[in-house]
C-alpha cells in the first residue's frame, strides 16, 4: 500500500509540473503571436526585441521630436494588453515624444485566455526582469532622466519592481487606475508598496473609474502618508473612465505638468565627455 501511495504522489507531482510547463508554454505562445503581429504593423517607432534573462520580449521605442528633450518614459500596459494598446497606452506612447519625452513601451507578461487570471501574480518576477532590461536599454542609449507610467496592473508591477531595487534608476512614477488585486496569487500588497515608495508618485484616477480604484483612493493617500513620501500626489480627472476614453489630451497634459516639477530634465543625453560608465554618472542625472 505504501508503494502504491508513493507512486501516486510521484505521479501527481509529475502531472503538476507538466501542467505548469504546459500552461507556461501556452502563455508564451499566446504572447509571441500577439507581439509578432504587432511588430509587423506598428509604424513610426523602432521595434526592439530586448533580452530579459534569456527571454526576448517586444519593446516600442519612439524618439522625442521636440526641440527640448526632457527624458525617457517606460510604459507598462494593463492585464491582457500589449505594448501599443489603443486605449491609454498608445495615445501616451505617440504623443509624449511631441513634448520632449522619448517613450519605450514594453510588452508585459500576459496570461492566455484559457488560463486563470489569478496566475498574473506569478508573472511579477518576469515583469521585473523586463523592466530592468528596459532601464538597461535606455541607459545604454545614454538616457538618465527615466520615468515610468503604468496603467492598472502595469502600475502594480512597477511598484513591485521599485520596492526591490536598492538603487533607484527610475526617478518618478505615474500610476493610472491603480487598485488592489485580491484575486491574484501570490497576493500583491499595493498599499504596502505605496508606503515603501521612495520616489515621486502621481496617482491618477478618473471620476468614472472602476469602483475599487475610486473607493481605495483614500487608503492609497494614507499609505503614502504613513511612508512619509512627501513626493506623492493624487489626482482625480473629472469625467474620465478607467481607460481615459476621449480624455487622452487631458490625461497627457496632467502627466506632463507634474513631470515638469517631479522630473525636470533639460537634455537627457549625457555630455560629450561621457565616459561610458553609467553607474559612475548618476550624479549627472539632476543636470540632464
Amino acid at each position: 500500500m505504501r508503494k502504491i501511495a508513493t507512486l501516486n504522489i510521484v505521479f501527481l507531482l509529475i502531472m503538476g509540473n507538466a501542467l505548469s510547463v504546459a500552461a507556461d508554454s501556452v502563455d508564451r505562445e499566446w504572447e509571441k503571436r500577439t507581439t509578432e503581429k504587432l511588430a509587423e504593423n506598428v509604424k513610426g517607432s523602432e521595434v526592439l526585441w530586448l533580452d530579459a534573462k534569456g527571454e526576448d520580449f517586444l519593446a516600442l521605442f519612439t524618439s522625442q521630436t521636440n526641440e527640448t528633450a526632457h527624458g525617457a518614459v517606460i510604459l507598462l500596459h494593463a492585464m491582457g494588453g500589449h505594448a501599443d494598446w489603443p486605449q491609454t497606452i498608445s495615445p501616451i506612447r505617440t504623443t509624449m515624444p511631441e513634448h520632449g519625452w522619448t517613450t519605450l513601451s514594453i510588452q508585459m507578461p500576459v496570461i492566455a485566455p484559457e488560463n486563470q487570471i489569478e496566475d498574473y501574480g506569478k508573472t511579477l518576477q518576469q515583469a521585473a526582469d523586463r523592466i530592468k532590461a528596459a532601464v538597461r536599454c535606455l541607459r545604454e542609449r545614454k538616457f538618465l532622466n527615466i520615468v515610468a507610467i503604468g496603467h492598472s496592473f502595469g502600475a502594480a508591477t512597477m511598484l513591485n519592481y521599485l520596492e526591490k531595487e536598492e538603487k533607484q534608476k527610475i526617478v518618478a512614477l505615474v500610476t493610472l487606475g491603480l487598485q488592489e488585486y485580491p484575486f491574484v496569487k501570490p497576493a500583491i500588497d499595493i498599499l504596502g508598496l505605496i508606503e515603501k515608495s521612495k520616489i515621486p508618485v502621481l496617482d491618477i484616477y478618473g471620476s468614472r473609474d472602476f469602483k475599487n480604484v475610486i473607493n481605495q483612493a483614500p487608503d492609497r493617500r494614507l499609505a503614502a502618508k504613513k511612508g512619509n513620501n512627501r513626493q506623492y500626489a493624487q489626482l482625480e480627472i473629472e469625467g474620465a473612465d478607467h481607460y481615459y476614453n476621449r480624455m487622452e489630451d487631458v490625461l497627457i497634459k496632467r502627466i506632463r505638468g507634474w513631470l515638469d516639477k517631479a522630473a525636470p530634465g533639460m537634455s537627457i543625453m549625457v555630455n560629450e565627455d561621457f565616459d561610458g560608465n553609467l553607474e559612475n554618472n548618476d550624479d549627472k542625472a539632476s543636470d540632464q
